[in-house]
């Protein structure tokens, strides 16, 4: 299986990720270039689309002069996922709350603790992880509820 394709596989199984984060969990990938070879593979290949544009990328213009920001930094910010997945890290965090709650058995749980098992599993920052929580399902002090939140009519 070619390294595209191992990469086009672990982007569609984990939802977005970073070059680093790609190179980190492709073995092949990480022995011959890393992070640097994963952000040139996504670059050239058409399947691969970034999703943060908020990140800005290590060498754009910047009044007619190309400005160099640390590398190392975009290689763990800048975010990917194969083209047309659509899965946002809101959808990789609603998938595994959904998730956890299924294995709990119990209709809610203490904030923290989902949180933390979240954080774990999908490899993000827990103030992401429960703002994103606490938008998507209902909360009362300290707990979480397996009730998704309802939309106020605008």
């Amino acid at each position: 299986m070619s390294i595209a394709s191992q990469m086009s596989e672990y982007l569609n199984r984990e939802g977005a990720a970073t070059p680093k984060t790609i190179a980190a969990s492709i073995p092949d990938l990480n022995q011959c270039g890393g992070a640097e070879r994963a952000l040139l593979l996504l670059r050239l290949n058409p399947q691969f689309e970034r999703i943060d544009k908020e990140a800005s990328s290590p060498a754009e213009p910047c009044d007619g002069f190309m400005a160099k920001e640390d590398e190392a930094s975009y290689l763990a910010r800048s975010k990917w996922t194969t083209r047309g997945s659509g899965k946002s890290d809101e959808d990789v965090i609603h998938d595994a709350a959904i998730h956890y709650f299924k294995a709990l058995g119990k209709p809610g749980a203490p904030i923290v603790n989902v949180v933390m098992e979240i954080t774990q599993t999908t490899g993000l920052s827990a103030q992401a992880v429960e703002q994103a929580l606490r938008m998507q399902f209902m909360t009362m002090n300290t707990n979480i509820f397996n009730r998704p939140k309802r939309q106020e009519e605008k």
